[in-house]
């Protein structure tokens, strides 16, 4: 699934243009206590049915909610020097009588640029998540903590770009607030949220919001994103890799993007998605990341023209759009316009459902994949592969 208008959250540094970087479409990705930071809660928090059964929504405690778990956000500054070649370079200047012509030495440019992103400990040892869009590429990371005058350098302990995470470590002189993350089941459509970050440069900005939705899939630029939160928490240039709260206090979601084109369209990375790359982060190892390499529509979204031939009704199923050169459905013999009716025994209606059913399939896996073309049932056999990083996936 493919969608325009998606910007990552992140951001130029103060002195430099500022804007939202990563562009594509409308869609922009923006780049105390040794105790865990949540917050209590009471018959207070949250929301309460009154005995006339209204629904009574208090927010008394989110004052407390940011006070305590404000801290445990950083910002992050990245540096990404590259060099250039000096647009003057062999050329003459004027000639002076008696000095003779000198040209311009044919040295490249070094330009030094610097972007804004957030992120959060997990650790009070100084384990911090970010989104790798925030970091990637860059040459020095410095970290900006709550209650210390000076910056301090990052170590990238281990990164995905599939999965647009990263996890840092800074040593700093005494234990560091941390945020607790949620248990992703808890989640549920309508709860408050609250996102934490530096939009702008603009330190530790709060904004309010819900969960408008979950387990959106989408693509900006050579990242496929496949489960994300939807908010309406307002994200801006500068939030990426900051935390999304609930009103515990505990993380469920790593702001990443927002829909320039609209209001209130705010995407992060779901906290069980975090919660499975940690372990591979901190061993630096690549995050299993299944793939298929293919992309489908609805078959019900698209004409017959578009097909070899309608499968029988009533049988679901979804368009094969496009192949990845060289991926698993193409080595398996898939075709444009087939028509998958089956993932491993799982009748297909929609893209959701292939794309858990993918998620979940081991690396590897051989899965038999029950397609329909040109009046006819197949069966082919799929075989699983890792996602290649940063994949060029307009191809």
């Amino acid at each position: 699934m493919r969608l325009g208008q998606l910007t990552l959250a992140l951001m130029a540094a103060a002195g430099l243009a500022a804007g939202s970087l990563l562009t594509f479409g409308g869609f922009s990705v923006f780049h105390g206590s040794t105790q865990p930071v949540s917050v209590p809660v009471s018959g207070a928090v949250g929301a309460s049915v009154s005995p006339n059964g209204t629904l009574a929504v208090t927010t008394s405690a989110i004052p407390d909610l940011v006070k305590t778990t404000s801290p445990a956000v950083v910002q992050i500054t990245a540096s990404i020097t590259t060099q250039t070649a000096n647009p003057y370079s062999g050329m003459n200047f004027l000639c002076v009588p008696g000095f003779g012509c000198p040209s311009v030495p044919q040295r490249p440019v070094q330009q030094t640029e610097q972007l804004l992103g957030s992120g959060f400990f997990i650790s009070s040892d100084g384990y911090i998540i970010t989104n790798d869009h925030v970091i990637n590429n860059a040459n020095n990371i410095q970290v900006t903590v709550t209650g210390y005058n000076q910056t301090f350098p990052a170590q990238v302990v281990g990164s995905d770009y599939n999965l647009d995470l990263a996890l840092l470590k800074i040593n700093a002189p005494k234990p560091l607030p941390y945020l607790q993350l949620a248990n992703s089941s808890s989640i549920q459509v309508g709860q408050f949220a609250v996102a934490i970050g530096n939009p702008y440069g603009l330190s530790h900005t709060v904004t309010l919001g819900i969960i408008s939705a979950t387990g959106r899939p989408m693509t900006i630029g050579n990242r496929e994103y496949r489960n994300l939160l939807q908010t309406d928490a307002a994200i801006n240039p500068g939030n990426s890799g900051g935390p999304l709260l609930n009103l515990n206090g505990d993380v469920v979601g790593v702001n990443t993007a927002v829909n320039t084109s609209g209001q209130g369209l705010g995407f992060a990375i779901p906290v069980s998605t975090v919660q499975e790359a940690i372990p591979y982060l901190k061993a630096g190892k690549t995050v299993p990341y299944p793939w298929m390499g293919i992309g489908v529509s609805p078959l019900s979204a698209v004409s017959s023209s578009n097909s070899t031939s309608q499968p029988p009704a009533n049988q679901g199923g979804l368009l094969v759009t496009s192949i990845y050169p060289g991926g698993p459905s193409a080595a398996a013999g898939l075709q444009t316009g087939d028509v998958i009716l089956q993932f491993d025994g799982t009748s297909l209606y929609n893209a959701t459902t292939l794309i858990n059913l993918v998620n979940q399939t081991p690396v590897g896996k051989r899965v038999p994949v029950k397609i329909w073309r040109s009046g006819q049932y197949l069966t082919l056999t799929v075989q699983i592969a890792q996602m290649p990083q940063n994949l060029n996936l307009s191809q």
